[in-house]
């Protein structure tokens, strides 16, 4: 129940079910079961004066923040704290959720996953106040400084193991809400310029299937609802999404904390059932939503109404993009010829189509998200990855 909270394993024995508690064992658990934990975490107050002072003093300050803050309870301190401090925000790699809203004019984008993309991403940058979330999560091995030259970092986390473990950084360890709001208690209204606002997602025009990835991403940004939950999985595709799909609210952009294979569709499943009044939308790969292919027949047996949208590029795109990294192209197995995603979804009974431009992925989009007594599955051929991972524009 502490911050980090998280899953705790429990072993129940296989015997469990032979035997019956007695009164006074019955007794001990309502001992256990009817307590509670409260944190009442603070922030002291020469610690919150020293770091707004390191923020006033600083000439292009920049925040990367981390999923923890959305599950803190801080998405709207944070908020106020950028842009009372005129600071450039960040999403830090690898994060689960986004920790902003990503259609702010502060909002940078999301950091790719190395020490040397991110070192050149934040360049300019005096000072990096890194919040809620490791410093940094690094997949793969990508050779750079971890900060720019003339670049300091101050680290806030629930997490003392995460404080431990980061290379750079004055790191303090609190409740990350209560240290947003301390620090934002101590700070005063910057009069320094403000970063530059990414530019606008363009209003998408027709493209023809197969179709640059962007334009995929562009069409369904466009015509998903404002309320949408996106959930992602869509290896080399991860990155561009944040890009064209920009939700404005928190608990709108999640996806695999760490990254991994085969958490989209079963996240989407129970996102959509932890959420009923809220329209869920997968953004999935064509490899990777075979990691767990069978959640597509737990949403029609039980009539949940997500939606799907498939990038089929017929490759394991974000493994190649690794393969050209460490000097290895050409390894083989990477091809995936063929997948019919659409008769795959058929088959576990989810409402399928195929996509043949932008136009029919919006109509789909709208239709599957008002569907809502049923799961439906857009398929869209996109074209192969670009051989290097993309960077952020």
């Amino acid at each position: 129940m502490s911050p980090p909270t998280g899953p705790v394993f429990v072993s129940v024995p296989m015997d469990d079910a032979a035997y019956e508690l007695s009164d006074a064992q019955v007794a001990e658990i309502e001992v256990i079961r009817d307590r509670e934990v409260t944190h009442a975490g603070g922030f002291r107050k020469d610690l919150a004066k020293k770091i707004a002072g390191r923020l006033s003093d600083a000439k292009s300050p920049a925040f990367v923040v981390h999923g923890d803050l959305e599950h803190a309870g801080a998405w709207d301190p944070v908020v106020k704290l950028a842009e009372r401090t005129k600071a450039a925000v960040w999403t830090a790699p690898l994060p689960g959720l986004s920790g902003f809203p990503e259609n702010h004019p502060l909002y940078q984008g999301l950091l790719p996953p190395g020490a040397g993309w991110i070192s050149e991403e934040l360049k300019g940058h005096d000072l990096v106040v890194a919040l809620g979330g490791p410093v940094f999560r690094y997949y793969p091995y990508v050779p750079g400084p971890y900060l720019p030259e003339g670049t300091s970092l101050i680290h806030i986390t629930s997490d003392p193991d995460e404080a431990a473990r980061a290379p750079v950084g004055d790191a303090y360890v609190a409740d990350i809400r209560a240290a947003v709001e301390a620090v934002l208690g101590e700070i005063p209204e910057s009069s320094r310029t403000a970063p530059r606002t990414r530019p606008e997602v363009p209003r998408p025009e027709r493209a023809e299937a197969p179709m640059p990835a962007a334009d995929l991403w562009t069409a369904v940004g466009h015509a998903a609802p404002a309320d949408a939950l996106f959930v992602t999985e869509a290896g080399s595709n991860e990155v561009p999404i944040t890009s064209y799909v920009r939700p404005g609210a928190a608990l709108s952009q999640m996806s695999a904390v760490g990254g991994g294979l085969g958490f989209g569709l079963p996240a989407a499943v129970g996102a959509q059932l932890g959420t009923p009044d809220r329209p869920v939308i997968a953004l999935m790969g064509d490899g990777p939503m075979h990691y767990a292919i069978t959640s597509l027949w737990t949403a029609a047996r039980h009539k949940i109404p997500l939606t799907i949208v498939v990038s089929s590029n017929e490759e394991y795109g974000v493994l190649k993009q690794f393969a050209e990294i460490e000097s290895a192209a050409g390894v083989p197995g990477l091809d995936l010829p063929e997948l019919n995603i659409v008769a795959t979804a058929a088959s576990y009974g989810v409402d399928a189509h195929e996509a043949t431009d932008t136009d029919e992925v919006a109509d789909m989009l709208r239709a599957g998200v008002e569907d809502r007594e049923r799961p439906t599955l857009i398929n869209v051929r996109t074209n192969r990855a670009e051989k290097r991972a993309p960077r952020l524009t």
